[in-house]
């Protein structure tokens, strides 16, 4: 099986587990999945055996507890040491994608929005002008945002496992609510904050969309590679 298949397998073998083997596993789970630059592949089979290994004490009548311990942290840290690296192929092919994603749902999102503003509220143009100096700027700048967003994100989720006191899902639906909102307002800050240079073009707005579509389907192919490899 694939890492695709394994992780199916695993969200319906989770659904045997009690509320509380459930809970452990989570937070087993969460820590290693979201340790950096580790096997996809290596990484769901091991999580997929500690399920099945909590499965089966659970049947005998034991907890996750009594397989693992009281320090599950301790014991993840140990076995993320054994998981090997993921292949630069595919370190590379998945920041490809992430990268063409954003890149598509920005350019979709700005085509579809500025081609309905203009030709049904008779607002704004149906030209999108931009320097072509300033606009790679204002990529190169909101990739570098992206990034930072994606591992802050990842590492507060990391340290939120195994946690000694939990913590409500408001409150953690708020914090991610605040940072989420930080790093638009970062995004829409570049672009305004951003001086022309470059060469000045003007292309039709609508074709933002048909940009966004070519890089959503180049996206999707590179994924479908990464996966295959």
């Amino acid at each position: 099986m694939n890492a695709k298949e394994i992780i199916e397998l695993n969200n319906e073998k989770r659904k045997e587990l009690t509320e509380e083997n459930l809970a452990y596993y989570e937070d087993m789970l969460l820590y290693i999945r979201l340790s950096s630059a580790r096997s996809e592949q290596y990484t769901e089979e091991v999580l997929l055996e500690l399920l099945e290994h909590i499965i089966q004490a659970q049947e005998e009548g034991r907890s996750a507890v009594d397989v693992f311990g009281n320090n599950p942290k301790e014991y993840c840290q140990d076995l993320i040491g054994e998981i090997p690296k993921e292949t630069r192929k595919r370190q590379v092919r998945f920041s490809t994608y992430i990268i063409l994603q954003f890149l598509a749902i920005i350019a979709f999102v700005n085509g579809v929005i500025g081609f309905v503003t203009y030709y049904f509220f008779d607002l704004g143009s149906d030209l999108t002008t931009f320097s072509i100096g300033s606009g790679i700027a204002i990529v190169i700048i909101d990739l570098l945002i992206l990034y930072l967003f994606i591992a802050i994100i990842f590492r507060w989720l990391r340290n939120s496992a195994f946690p000694k006191k939990k913590q409500k899902k408001w409150v953690e639906f708020l914090q991610i609510w605040a940072f989420s909102t930080l790093s638009i307002g970062l995004f829409i800050l570049v672009i305004y904050l951003m001086p022309d240079f470059g060469t000045t073009i003007s292309i039709p707005t609508i074709s933002f969309a048909a940009v966004g579509v070519i890089l959503y389907i180049l996206a999707k192919m590179i994924n479908k590679k990464r996966n295959l490899i």
